[in-house]
């Protein structure tokens, strides 16, 4: 299946890198098994071995949904500079936010936007965290699911489907979610 999964990135890599615009890079540059593993090492979880392969036979990260996978070690960076371990670390650290162990940001979307992937629970399944509709004491109410399974996740993206939209769109799920929000007394 994996197989099957990296085909079908590589084949939607060669009409659109990322979802927005980010530039192409000269070429994918994909991360070293032994750095990956030593993340894993670092993080104290597992990454979804679907995921660990994408980062070793494709990329290590600078290509998918939003603006792009964001890199382990020596990878691809998201937009302000940071690997998903540098960002995972800053949020950890950051007890305010309760972020949880094991979610990983593995997507930036802009204005703060992250997907992660929860590596502590044995489906993977896909998260968002959105700080920007966050209203209360704790901060639960930034986080959304997204999808069952990273796995779901990634092959949805590179069958073609507009991920910001299913979320965010006039339709998305999120979207839906913040409205019944906002029409509690």
């Amino acid at each position: 299946m994996d197989d099957l999964i990296i085909a079908a990135i590589r084949q939607r890599l060669k009409t659109k890198v990322t979802d927005l615009g980010r530039p192409p890079r000269v070429g994918l540059i994909p991360g070293n098994p032994v750095d990956i593993a030593s993340d894993e090492e670092h993080f104290l979880f597992l990454l979804p071995s679907l995921l660990k392969c994408i980062y070793a036979e494709i990329g290590n990260g600078g290509f998918g949904p939003g603006y792009g996978l964001i890199g382990l070690t020596n990878g691809v960076p998201d937009d302000s500079g940071k690997t998903a371990l540098a960002i995972y670390e800053v949020f950890r650290s950051a007890p305010e936010l309760g972020w949880p162990d094991g979610l990983l940001p593995i997507c930036h979307w802009g204005c703060a936007i992250y997907s992660c992937v929860d590596c502590l629970d044995p489906g993977f399944p896909m998260r968002i965290f959105d700080p920007n509709v966050h209203d209360g004491d704790g901060w639960t109410d930034a986080f959304f699911a997204e999808s069952p399974r990273f796995e779901d996740w990634i092959r949805s993206w590179a069958s073609g489907v507009n991920l910001w939209d299913a979320m965010y769109g006039d339709s998305g799920h999120i979207t839906r979610t913040l409205s019944a929000r906002r029409e509690r007394p």
